[in-house]
C-alpha cells in the first residue's frame, strides 16, 4: 500500500453519488479532439487537468486545449505538462462534486445557505489494487458564514468534513484516468471556532488496512490552546466495498487523538513568565484487531512535559496512550 498526501498552496447531510439535477455541459473543443456532448470540464492539478467519469458525465482531456461552456461563459482547459502523469483533482474540481456549485477556481467560497465551504485536505493511496484520490472539504455552520477564518480552536462551533473520491480507471485511459466514485456532504464534524483543525505539514500520514479491507487514515493536524499548539490526528475510515443501507458511507469520521504539544508561545522568554517551555510528540502503533474490526491505536509519547510551575518532566513508556474504538459513540475513546 502506498499514499501521498496533497493540499492547496493556500489557502446537510446528503450524499451524492453523481452530478445530479440532470445538468448536462456543451464542450468546445480545439486542436482535433473533443469531449462530446453531456459532458463537463473541469480543473484538475495546480496546473494541468485530467478526466472524470461520473455515470454520463466526463471531466476533460488533460493533452489538449479545451473550452468549456458552462453557465454561460467559456473555462479554458489547460494542458497537461505530461502524458504520462496523472496529476490529483484539483480543489476546486473536488468542491464541485461535493457541493455541486461552481467556485469559479477557488479553493473556498460562500454558499447560498451563507456558509462557507473550502478544500480542507488531499490524500491519494492505494488499496485493495485500485489507486484513489479524496479529498476532503469542510463547510461552517451558517451562522458563522461571515468570519469563516477566526483563530484558535474550541469545542463547539465545529465544521462539517465532505468529500469526493476518485479511482484510476482500468484499463488506463488518458483521456479518462480517473473515475469518480462518489461524495458526501456529511462524514463529520471536527474543528472548533467554524474552521476544522490546521493540517501538520511537518508530519505524515498514518494508515492501516484493516482485516476486511478498510483503510484506517490518521491525519496529522493541529490546534492552538492558550499559548500551546496541540498536536493531534483526525482519524477517518474508508470503506470500498458496496454500501449497503443509507447509514452506510465511504468515509467515516472516527475521532480526534492528541499526540505532543508545544508551549513556545506561552513559556519562557518574555518578562514576568515563568512557565517553562516544553515539547512532546507522539508517535502512532495499530495494535491488532478488536471485535469491532478496528485496531487499538496506540500514542506513544516523548519528550518533556510541564509538571508544575517552572518544572518539566521527561516522558517515558508510563506515558503512553491506548485508544479504542467505542461503538456507542462511533468514535475512538
Amino acid at each position: 500500500m502506498s499514499s501521498q498526501q496533497f493540499m492547496p498552496s493556500s489557502e446537510a447531510r446528503s450524499s451524492v453519488n453523481g452530478f445530479g439535477n440532470g445538468t448536462r455541459f456543451r464542450t468546445i473543443a480545439h486542436q482535433g479532439s473533443y469531449c462530446g456532448i453531456g459532458s463537463a470540464c473541469a480543473p484538475f492539478g495546480l496546473f494541468a487537468y485530467a478526466c472524470v467519469t461520473a455515470e454520463n458525465h466526463l471531466f476533460c482531456p488533460s493533452h489538449i486545449r479545451l473550452f468549456v461552456a458552462y453557465q454561460d461563459k467559456e473555462v479554458p482547459i489547460v494542458p497537461s505538462d505530461s502524458l504520462n502523469t496523472i496529476h490529483p483533482p484539483s480543489p476546486s474540481s473536488l468542491l464541485y462534486l461535493v457541493y455541486q456549485k461552481d467556485g469559479d477556481g477557488a479553493s473556498s467560497y460562500e454558499m447560498e445557505s451563507g456558509s462557507w465551504v473550502s478544500y480542507w485536505y488531499g490524500y491519494s493511496f492505494e488499496l485493495g489494487g485500485e489507486q484513489y484520490f479524496t479529498g476532503f472539504t469542510a463547510q461552517t455552520p451558517d451562522e458563522y458564514a461571515a468570519s469563516p477564518h477566526q483563530a484558535g480552536a474550541a469545542p463547539d462551533p465545529k465544521v462539517t468534513i465532505g468529500q469526493a473520491t476518485v479511482v484510476i480507471a482500468h484499463p488506463p485511459n488518458r483521456l479518462k484516468p480517473w473515475l469518480f466514485q462518489g461524495s458526501d456532504q456529511f462524514v463529520g464534524e471536527l474543528g472548533g471556532f467554524a474552521k476544522p483543525n490546521e493540517i501538520d505539514e511537518g508530519r505524515a500520514p498514518q494508515s492501516h488496512v484493516t482485516v476486511d479491507g478498510k483503510l484506517l487514515l490518521a491525519v496529522p493536524t493541529w490546534y492552538l490552546a492558550t499559548g500551546t499548539r496541540i498536536s493531534t490526528f483526525d482519524l477517518f475510515l474508508f470503506n470500498p466495498h458496496e454500501l449497503n443501507g443509507a447509514d452506510e458511507r465511504r468515509w467515516t469520521y472516527l475521532g480526534n487523538l492528541v499526540a505532543g504539544a508545544h508551549n513556545g508561545a506561552a513559556c519562557e522568554g518574555e518578562e514576568e513568565v515563568t512557565i517553562p517551555c516544553a515539547t512532546s510528540t507522539g508517535s502512532l502503533e495499530f495494535l491488532g484487531q478488536e471485535t469491532s474490526g478496528l485496531p487499538v491505536i496506540r500514542v506513544i509519547m516523548s519528550g518533556t512535559q510541564v509538571r508544575a510551575a517552572g518544572e518539566t518532566r521527561a516522558l517515558g513508556p508510563g506515558d503512553t496512550v491506548e485508544y479504542r474504538y467505542d461503538t456507542s459513540s462511533k468514535q475512538y475513546l
